[in-house]
């Protein structure tokens, strides 16, 4: 059967952020960091931006928004059973404030008013129209379509406000994650990365313990809902390191980058390796259109961070000292930069920066052309994944048992809010 297109996303409302390109000028005597981004056409014909500065995690001023909750709901008796959640997979909102949660362990997507009141339930368990068996992830399209990937019954079925059925499509890619991570452009496409591993040290079962490397080709598959059209967009190889001891068990080395690719909704992608802060958009063939680069300090890993590594490990086993030992002798020299990134609904790519543990999150924000428009610090942590739509970021949060509450910040001023 043939399927229509993806309705467009509704126009955003605007996010008021400080931007610090035109109000740095007025608001502050010193001009911004990163007021002054050197521009040049590389020999491919694309465009790098390169900040020679940007705001400290700790900055205070014009070119940084402080974000803080202004809804929170749940609830940890289960007086009501429709604010109970369990485990929480999806957060979506429709331009109305309309907020739609999937709830993994009930196999439910409730919907909630803009002021956090319960109104109904739109998908529950089943292996009917409308129905959910396994369900890790939801994506709402416009104000009328809501997408839930079901990756046991191996499809992606898209309900209207109801929860009426509209439309379905099987999933190019049989995997599955944690939380459902896969894209829709304004094309009308389906998007979902995957890995062809070419070679991995672990297969190749060299005796005793030891470094163990692999090798791996990275690709978007798309799905047009359209035409039905499946194809594949080559995005780089990506190496991994990991650590086989004597045991014959396995660990990642800590501190290692990574690579993180996004879907840009325009068209293209987005892609950084978290060891730099070399952030590249790409077209949908895979080639480099615009590459932003920013001078920020590297964090040495330190020699109390490999004692640490070790001494945490060795309280709960301590029999594998000696492995601890050279898998922290393993670790690299600096940190990460960067924790990984996003786009919103606006189209704003949003590049998080690694901080310490005891810090806020922190966002550095461009536009598709690389322009700087301020950084976000938000006022508490969010869950595993968040959404930035409609003005406001929709996450949840954790209480000291464990208790999940969804939460809505606004992406206004911070001395417009409280907290709840």
């Amino acid at each position: 059967m043939v399927h229509p297109a993806i309705t467009p996303a509704a126009v955003p409302v605007p996010i008021l952020l400080l931007l610090a390109l035109t109000t740095a000028a007025s608001s502050c005597d010193t001009e911004s960091p990163a007021g002054n981004p050197a521009r040049e056409t590389l020999s491919n014909g694309a465009t790098l931006v390169r900040y020679p500065d940007l705001p400290a995690i700790d900055s205070v001023g014009p070119e940084v928004t402080d974000v803080r909750i202004d809804l929170r709901f749940g609830s940890r008796e289960g007086d009501d059973s429709n604010l109970t959640f369990g485990n929480i997979r999806g957060v979506q909102a429709a331009s109305d404030g309309t907020i739609y949660v999937l709830d993994y362990q009930a196999a439910e997507v409730r919907v909630f008013g803009p002021d956090g009141e319960y109104l109904r339930t739109i998908a529950r368990r089943g292996e009917g129209p409308g129905e959910i068996a396994e369900a890790n992830g939801i994506l709402l399209s416009g104000d009328t379509l809501l997408w839930i990937h079901d990756y046991a019954q191996n499809r992606i079925e898209g309900v209207d406000p109801a929860g009426q059925e509209i439309r379905w499509f099987t999933k190019p890619i049989f995997g599955y994650g944690y939380i459902w991570d896969g894209a829709f452009d304004r094309q009308g496409r389906y998007w979902k990365e995957t890995e062809h591993r070419e070679t991995d040290e672990l297969d190749r079962g060299e005796p005793g313990p030891g470094l163990l490397s692999s090798t791996s080709r990275v690709y978007f598959k798309s799905h047009d809902l359209s035409t039905e059209h499946v194809d594949s967009v080559h995005m780089g190889e990506t190496t991994g390191r990991a650590y086989r001891s004597a045991a014959d068990w396995g660990t990642q080395i800590p501190f290692d980058p990574s690579d993180n690719h996004v879907v840009n909704p325009p068209g293209g992608f987005w892609s950084v390796n978290t060891g730099s802060y070399r952030l590249t958009r790409t077209d949908d063939g895979g080639d480099t259109l615009l590459v932003i680069e920013a001078a920020l300090p590297g964090i040495p890993v330190t020699s109390d961070d490999r004692s640490a590594y070790v001494e945490s490990r060795v309280e709960r086993e301590p029999e594998y000292r000696r492995d601890f030992e050279a898998v922290a002798a393993l670790m690299p020299d600096f940190k990460p930069i960067l924790h990984g990134i996003l786009v919103d609904d606006q189209d704003r790519l949003w590049v998080r920066r690694i901080v310490p543990p005891d810090a806020s999150p922190f966002f550095d924000l461009f536009s598709q052309d690389g322009d700087y428009l301020g950084s976000v610090r938000l006022a508490f942590q969010p869950g595993y994944r968040y959404w930035i739509v409609h003005g406001a970021i929709y996450t949840w949060i954790a209480d000291e048992v464990g208790v999940q509450y969804v939460v809505r910040a606004p992406l206004a001023r911070a001395d417009q809010h409280r907290e709840p």
